[in-house]
């Protein structure tokens, strides 16, 4: 029988190996490049003849017709593949020869052909040899069930594949399990949680024809079904990793775990749940529940090892985004794209980084805090008494800053009085009452009790022989920096977000000084995400004001319009009115207002540490107001400051005047009151309000009173790591070899050229990508 089968099939193709013979006997009617063939060529053959030009041997590359078919370098007038034609194809004589020196796969490889591989190839060259594009960029199509006589007509459609596989392979299906054991089954795949006693035996003993269906729509109902169901979710998304990297810190990210869990209980379609996920903080006025579902792109490793380069491992996390989606929603090892084009799959360098564009706009930080603070951005989850009391003490802030408004009004007939009696030719403009510290630097007993830190070492007692010296100051003696040292003024100048205060100081800027902070409260740079306030020189030459819980997410930054003076004493002077707000925190300069341009304003939680402790110095942390320089940041070298002051509330400019430059307000003191400017009348007013109005003064403090029990509340809410894109922030360029500081072309949201393009109409951002993705035509 077995000489008959291979004597027949001499006649229209050269003889086959026995075993080659039976095995081709046995295969499916079609042959299916991707199901069939691929699989074959890239374990057995692509190692030396596939995509990988860096490792193609005899010039011969078998992943495409367009190379597959071209006449051998190495033996011309002869084709691995010849269509239709085994007698010319190379690739039939190599893999069904017994010669070493001429047998493929070669001995050396120690890679071997079945005899159902080798008669797959075969048969697949015999049909036309017909490749097609990888399976998953192929729209699918139902395919047509061909039941014959023998076919079970009642089987699931899903079934019938089934079945038909097993005929080919000589195998039967198992006999129908007991009821018991297909309870557990069911159970445990369905809830992962084993069948009770009273479960199994209500099922034994109903014996309607939908018994089976009637444990499964149970078990679907049941809340431990989207426990169950999101396990594989979860591990995708990395929820149960901790931060990773050095100092491996746990993160709560639980709420967002309950909403995948109640997402799967709901049953939500599969377009909502990675279109909300993707990009749920996209949508217009986006609910609460929509943002909390992008935490999904926020669980990958985070480093807040104090050493680190900050861009360097912000690259990364966004790598990573990219790297998830790919891999976990379409199913593409872009990640392989990141250094070259991919070797195996259609994805070139470029189509990554402008896949990788479409994340890179998260306003994040490379190095997260060093406390327990959340890496921002983050969503505050409260709980429903947290909601309460955040909603009432939100109102009474409301009241009160209505209340202020309120008694400035019925306080403007007395300060026109004030005005009209021209008692401001009496006022000395300078509130001593709110005036914290006061230091010119010339008093010898002060300078004997001065503290300073310097980079790495702890605070000790400044000294004549230290990199703080004194020097001609704007008048008599100021302190010059070198950039490394600082000096930290202990229990000075701190303040929470929702205190009033204002920080004045004169500067001699020198021509050469590139950047550096003039004065901050905070620990140290990065390794606490700036938490406290700062006023810095940028490597724009312009000022930066802020105020941080978290940067660069929340909290308040701000620049200048105007550049930084060099080579000439100015006066600066911060005021912060307790608002939370980028409106509320100015700049003057010699007593004017600077123009600023509002880069960030989102800080919701305080400025301060409240008791925090560092393990550096093994007791909490509250840092005082330090000059000069700061811990592993950029000082003002070469700079002098003097008569810097703190004071606990808002100055009015008529105050910061009369601190910049007194001989500004001769010719307003020389006035009559009828020849007052509006801007001057003004000026007036505001001072009034605020030095002279005992109603509004108290209205002020109430207001301050009330906005720190509201902070309070706040810091102790819950926050969850989200995703938020801050538009324009920054743009994306293709990594040479992925290495973050090496920049090449500028790429822009797109999608891989392989697959559909994205419609016009979708916008260039993650929600435009999560409708492309779930588009119904889409193939992946």
């Amino acid at each position: 029988m077995l000489y008959a089968l291979t004597a027949a099939l001499a006649s229209c193709k050269p003889s086959l190996p026995e075993e080659v013979a039976i095995a081709y006997e046995q295969l499916p009617e079609k042959i299916d490049y991707n199901i069939h063939v691929k699989p074959i060529l890239s374990d057995k053959c692509f190692i030396c003849h596939g995509p990988d030009k860096a490792k193609v041997t005899a010039g011969l590359q078998l992943h495409s017709p367009e190379t597959a078919f071209l006449e051998l370098e190495e033996s011309p007038g002869k084709f691995a593949i010849t269509p239709k034609n085994l007698k010319k194809s190379e690739v039939f004589h190599r893999i069904t020869s017994n010669d070493p020196n001429f047998m493929m796969p070669t001995p050396e490889s120690y890679l071997k052909l079945s005899a159902e591989e080798k008669a797959t190839l075969i048969k697949w060259i015999e049909k036309g040899a017909e490749y097609k594009d990888h399976w998953a960029f192929i729209p699918p199509n139902a395919p047509e069930i061909k039941r014959d006589k023998t076919s079970k007509q009642d089987l699931n459609p899903i079934d019938y594949f089934v079945t038909k596989k097993l005929e080919q392979r000589n195998l039967r299906l198992s006999k129908k399990t007991t009821k018991e054991l297909l309870l557990r089954r069911v159970s445990l795949d369905l809830t992962g949680l084993p069948p009770t006693k009273k479960e199994i035996l209500n099922f034994i003993n109903d014996n309607s024809p939908n018994a089976y269906e009637k444990q499964v729509d149970r078990l679907l109902a049941s809340k431990h079904y989207g426990e169950k169901m999101a396990i594989d979710w979860l591990d995708l998304a990395r929820y149960a990793d901790t931060h990773g990297y050095f100092v491996d810190r746990y993160r709560d990210m639980s709420p967002w775990r309950d909403w995948v869990i109640n997402a799967f209980n709901e049953n939500m379609p599969y377009d909502k749940f990675v279109t909300w996920q993707l990009a749920g903080d996209l949508f217009d006025n986006p609910t609460k529940e929509q943002i909390l579902a992008t935490g999904f792109n926020r669980l990958h490793p985070q480093n807040l090892e104090g050493g680190i380069i900050d861009e360097e491992y912000r690259a990364e996390y966004v790598s990573d985004r990219t790297n998830v989606v790919g891999q976990g929603l379409m199913g593409l090892t872009v990640a392989c794209a990141k250094c070259h084009d991919h070797k195996y799959d259609p994805i070139s360098q470029k189509n990554y980084f402008e896949l990788y564009s479409f994340f890179n706009q998260v306003n994040e930080s490379g190095q997260i805090p060093w406390d327990w603070s959340i890496p921002v951005p983050t969503l505050l989850i409260p709980t429903e008494e947290q909601e309460k009391i955040e909603k009432y003490l939100s109102s009474l802030v409301e009241d009160n800053k209505n209340k202020v408004e309120e008694t400035k009004s019925l306080a403007l007939t007395e300060a026109k009085k004030w005005i009209h009696q021209e008692k401001y030719k009496r006022e000395a403009f300078t509130d001593n009452k709110h005036l914290l510290a006061y230091y010119d630097f010339e008093n010898n007993s002060l300078r004997n009790t001065l503290n300073f830190r310097q980079k790495g070492k702890m605070k000790t007692q400044f000294a004549g022989n230290q990199k703080i010296v004194f020097k001609d100051g704007y008048k008599g003696k100021g302190l010059e920096f070198d950039g490394d040292a600082w000096l930290d003024l202990e229990n000075v100048g701190i303040f929470q977000r929702s205190e009033a205060f204002s920080i004045g100081i004169r500067v001699f800027v020198p021509e050469d000084l590139k950047e550096g902070v003039i004065f901050h409260k905070a620990q140290g740079t990065r390794l606490h995400s700036y938490r406290g306030y700062h006023l810095s020189i940028t490597k724009d030459n312009t000022f930066e004001l802020l105020l941080a819980h978290v940067w660069p997410d929340n909290a308040i930054v701000e620049k200048t319009i105007q550049k930084v003076p060099r080579n000439q004493w100015i006066q600066l002077t911060l005021t912060y009115d307790g608002s939370s707000k980028a409106k509320g925190l100015k700049l003057f300069m010699d007593g004017a207002p600077l123009e600023t341009k509002v880069e960030i304003d989102n800080l919701y939680k305080d400025i301060i540490f409240h008791n925090f402790e560092d393990y550096i110095y093994a007791k909490p942390i509250e840092p005082g107001l330090q000059l000069g320089a700061r811990w592993r940041g950029k000082g003002i070298a070469g700079a002098v400051v003097d008569d810097l002051m703190v004071f606990n509330k808002e100055l009015t400019p008529l105050e910061i005047i009369k601190i910049a430059n007194p001989k500004q307000l001769t010719p307003l003191l020389a006035k009559n009151n009828e020849a007052l400017s509006n801007t001057e009348l003004k000026l007036l007013t505001e001072y009034y309000f605020s030095a002279k109005s005992n109603p509004v003064k108290k209205a002020l403090s109430s207001l301050q009173k009330v906005r720190t029990r509201y902070a309070d509340s706040v810091n102790n809410i819950q926050e969850v790591m989200v995703m938020k894109d801050s538009a324009g922030i920054r743009k994306t360029f293709v990594l040479e070899r992925g290495q973050y500081d090496a920049p090449g072309e500028e790429v822009f949201p797109n999608t891989p050229a392989s697959l559909p393009p994205m419609p016009e109409a979708l916008p260039k951002n993650r929600l435009g990508l999560a409708k492309w993705l779930t588009d119904p035509k889409h193939p992946l």
